[in-house]
């Protein structure tokens, strides 16, 4: 069967004139070619560039090695029994010395509490703080930031895990006074635990690893994840920019509130940390419908004032971070969905050879892809596990992107993220109703 479809494919293409070649493949070639494989040639020699100059940061890079100022480590937990002690232990194991560890519980009702007075017991640079009953992450972040002192601080999550010089790494990006927060590296510790966590595994490195290099040198960057994200701390006082706002999405909105205040938002592809992946679909495609769904909440709704000239909050760097943010997700969600159905009602005969040619397509251009990604992250050693499974990565995209279009359905429509069981009850009933 795979023999006839090649060759059926052939003989189709030999009778492609050029216009009709891009009329059929239009997709690949006027977006995603341009915007991933051309893109990550540019990042990949301009890093290795920017290898070969002198560091201009070194100067603030020796006053962190030699006198370095504190960084206060947040971490919000709810029921980590498995999991937050790890991530102490991961800390304690950074070459940055200066730091100040506080977790907050959101009412756990497993060992949390227990193993959390037991890390204090053992460590003076530990502080326990405990919620009697659950409020919400946002919540729990903004208490925690009442009792930081550091300079800078991390916002981390409590099943995280860090290479030994992440904290150093993403304070190193605080050499431009004009940074407000840093985003971490993100990659996935249970990559082998299934087919679905090794395909997120090479998701994170496209999107991730690669796609925010990209958006940080263009100055285009507008999220900083939860997992693993740095601010200098006077920047996000609760009494300077209220701090996180309760709800899903208060990551994201926090970054966006950051760059409207004029400081940028970088990436540091060095401050690497590992966090587990979902198992299961189910779970995936609830915790992706909950990222997504913030795009419009956060982007269209809330922060509107970003595309009005008149606003006082409006800049055009904003406004192209935002416009970008939209095409680039929202938009190629549809027009994805959009090809599909182009394709499929217009060469109803060749559809299954366009979808090859497809899978070719992109299966080379990912190919591409991960080879400038292994070598910037220095994980060649992991390519032939990686592709091994690349030829499954393209449909799992899309697949994604078709989730992501619902999601953005259900939140435009039905305001979904204000049923999100991210916070209590309690905190949902009086969220503003964006």
């Amino acid at each position: 069967m795979i023999p006839d479809i090649i060759q059926d494919t052939w003989d189709f293409l030999w009778a492609l004139s050029p216009e009709m070649f891009l009329r059929v493949f239009w997709f690949f070639f006027l977006f995603d070619f341009p915007r991933f494989v051309v893109t990550d040639i540019f990042v990949f020699f301009y890093e290795r560039w920017q290898g070969t100059r002198p560091d201009k940061n070194e100067q603030f890079i020796r006053m962190l090695k030699e006198s370095p100022p504190k960084v206060s480590i947040i971490i919000p937990a709810l029921n980590e029994e498995d999991t937050v002690a790890w991530t102490i232990r991961s800390l304690h194991e950074q070459t940055y010395r200066n730091l100040e560890m506080i977790i907050v519980d959101d009412g756990s009702e497993d060992r949390t509490p227990e193993i959390c007075r037991e890390l204090v017991r053992e460590n003076d640079d530990i502080r326990y703080l405990r919620f009697a009953e659950r409020a919400g992450k946002s919540a729990v972040l903004n208490y925690g930031l009442r009792f930081a002192t550091g300079e800078f601080v991390v916002f981390v999550d409590s099943d995280t895990t860090f290479d030994r010089d992440a904290i150093f790494q993403i304070i190193t990006s605080f050499a431009d006074p004009k940074v407000g927060g840093v985003s971490g590296n993100l990659s996935v510790r249970n990559a082998d635990s299934n087919l679905l966590t090794m395909l997120q595994t090479i998701e994170y490195m496209f999107t991730i690893s690669m796609g925010r290099r990209v958006r940080s040198l263009l100055g285009t960057l507008p999220i900083i994840s939860g997992a693993f994200g740095a601010f200098r701390r006077e920047m996000i006082m609760y009494d300077r920019i209220g701090g996180h706002e309760p709800g899903p999405g208060n990551d994201s909105d926090l970054a966006i509130r950051v760059r409207k205040q004029g400081y940028k938002i970088k990436f540091q592809p060095k401050a690497v940390c590992l966090t587990n992946s979902p198992v299961k679909m189910y779970n995936l495609i609830k915790q992706r419908s909950r990222w997504d769904r913030n795009m419009i909440k956060n982007r269209i709704r809330k922060h509107k004032d970003t595309y009005n000239p008149f606003s006082k909050s409006f800049r055009l760097r904003e406004l192209i971070t935002f416009m970008d943010s939209l095409f680039f997700h929202l938009g190629l969600a549809a027009l994805t969905a959009y090809y599909l159905l182009d394709i499929a009602w217009n060469y109803p005969d060749y559809f299954v050879q366009l979808m090859f040619v497809n899978f070719c397509l992109y299966f080379c251009s990912e190919l591409l892809e991960l080879i400038l990604i292994t070598s910037l992250d220095r994980r060649l050693h992991e390519f032939p596990r990686f592709l091994m499974h690349l030829p499954l990565v393209n449909p799992f995209k899309i697949f994604l992107k078709l989730v992501r279009l619902k999601a953005y359905l259900q939140e435009f429509f039905l305001r979904e993220s204000n049923r999100d069981p991210f916070a209590p009850i309690k905190v949902r009933q009086r969220y503003i109703q964006w």
